[in-house]
């Protein structure tokens, strides 16, 4: 039997299946600083007093998953219920992650199939800091078909997120300074397109560098033999190039606290140039805290600048090849007034 681990295929996985992930990682003032230089991140929240960043946690998670549930992973395909929890990631925080497997789907090719898991990552006091279910493609091991061809399970999970589950902490209003610029959450009504204009090309080290950064092995991203010379690009890069460039407009975000709903629409590769649009869906005024909270979906797309074309009619990102990233996220935004302000849908 060989020592060096190969990962699990398709069939090795069990609906109900625990699996705990390896190599516990703490996260410093280095990550956060690594994040910044390669993602270009200003959230200003972020920056000054060793909060970790929302997605830099994710991605932390994400990446102590992939030894076991996703090394032999032919894509990430989405992500559903993931929720930031009230026990804010700080500096010195030590994170440990674990999965179930909830749903199973074998591909009509008999090459690979679809694997649901809920992850959940947790600090050194046991307390869970987010949770989330993501859906990936898991190449088989064998052609032999497996129960999960005539008989799959695909979980229901929930089309959004409560904005009562979003209530920020209680010292969000003094939390981070002002950005100089003056928009608030009254400033922002559903219907509304943001452009972000800053376009951002991908480089082979810097997608190579953050997808270690998160212990993600994944050979997909790594391995120019494995991928006819074209490694695939970590979706976890493109989220946060996205979610960085989404700054622009919303300066004064205070932070993503849910995303509702993500799908990875079309592969990454180096040399594609990323730009990110945001639509506001709908606005929250979350009663009389401080912050109200914005639904959004943001959109990242590849050679292809969406400010260009302002009124362009976007259907499904499967049917449009240059949508690369389509999330249906919450965030919070400071209000000019105190009291609280009528939901707008």
């Amino acid at each position: 039997m060989s020592k060096g681990w190969t990962g699990n295929f398709f069939e090795d996985f069990s609906l109900g299946q625990h699996l705990p992930c390896p190599t516990p990682r703490t996260l410093g003032s280095g990550e956060i600083a690594t994040y910044i230089a390669l993602t270009g991140d200003r959230t200003a929240a972020f920056s000054i007093d060793g909060t970790i960043h929302p997605l830099l946690l994710f991605h932390q998670v994400l990446g102590q998953t992939v030894r076991h549930a996703s090394l032999n992973a032919v894509a990430n395909l989405g992500y559903a219920e993931l929720l930031f929890h009230p026990v804010q990631a700080t500096a010195g925080d030590t994170i440990h992650t674990s999965n179930e497997v909830i749903g199973l789907k074998e591909n009509s090719s008999g090459q690979s199939g679809i694997v649901w898991l809920k992850s959940i990552g947790r600090n050194q006091e046991g307390q869970a800091l987010l949770s989330y279910v993501r859906w990936v493609m898991v190449r088989k091991r064998e052609s032999a078909q497996t129960q999960w061809s005539t008989s799959p399970i695909i979980p229901a999970l929930a089309g959004t997120i409560s904005p009562d589950q979003v209530r920020p902490s209680a010292d969000i209003s003094t939390a981070i300074p002002a950005s100089q610029i003056g928009w608030t959450f009254e400033d922002y009504q559903p219907g509304e397109r943001i452009f972000h204009h800053d376009g951002h090309t991908v480089t082979p080290g810097d997608h190579m560098a953050f997808t270690r950064l998160f212990q993600n092995s994944a050979r997909v991203h790594f391995d120019a033999m494995h991928t006819d010379g074209k490694p695939l690009v970590f979706g976890g890069y493109v989220m946060s190039i996205g979610y960085a460039q989404m700054l622009s407009g919303m300066e004064n975000r205070r932070g993503l606290v849910a995303i509702n709903s993500g799908t990875h629409a079309h592969p990454v590769h180096a040399g594609d140039t990323l730009y990110s649009m945001t639509e506001v869906l709908e606005t929250d005024p979350l009663g009389d805290a401080p912050v109200g909270a914005l639904r959004c979906r943001l959109r990242v797309l590849k050679n292809d600048n969406p400010a260009q074309d302002p009124q362009r009619t976007y259907g499904s990102p499967r049917d449009m090849p240059s949508v690369v990233l389509e999330l249906d996220l919450w965030e919070l935004m400071p209000k000019t007034q105190t009291s609280s302000t009528r939901s707008t849908r």
